[in-house]
């Protein structure tokens, strides 16, 4: 899945340096979201990422969360959780999809 996920970016003209994920499937684990684990491992390898001046999308308040624990500037993602508090001080803003929030992005960049 993953390979073919970077093999379309890149053929769109973009670009994803690593992917992490967590096959733990205990709470408790240091990698399973909202812990910050693979964040902590993706700045040990990035040095040169700033958490203050990075974002977190997700669809989940654990996304939310990660993001917090993290220091990041959340954005969050309705489109498969409608019943969520869109108020949760964890939700820095919200878009109705990632289309969406994209489209911004670039008009802001």
């Amino acid at each position: 899945m993953h390979t073919n996920m970077i093999a379309e970016i890149e053929h769109k003209g973009g670009r994803i340096d690593k992917v992490y994920f967590c096959p733990d499937l205990e709470d408790e684990s240091p990698n399973r979201k909202p812990n910050p684990g693979m964040g902590l491992q993706a700045l040990k390898d990035f040095p040169e990422i700033d958490p203050a001046r990075s974002i977190m999308v997700g669809n989940t308040l654990s996304d939310m969360q990660f993001g917090r624990n993290l220091g990041m500037h959340t954005i969050f993602l309705p489109t498969t959780r409608p019943d969520v508090d869109l108020n949760d001080e964890r939700i820095d803003a919200v878009y109705a999809s990632l289309f969406a929030f994209a489209a911004d992005l670039k008009n802001h960049t």
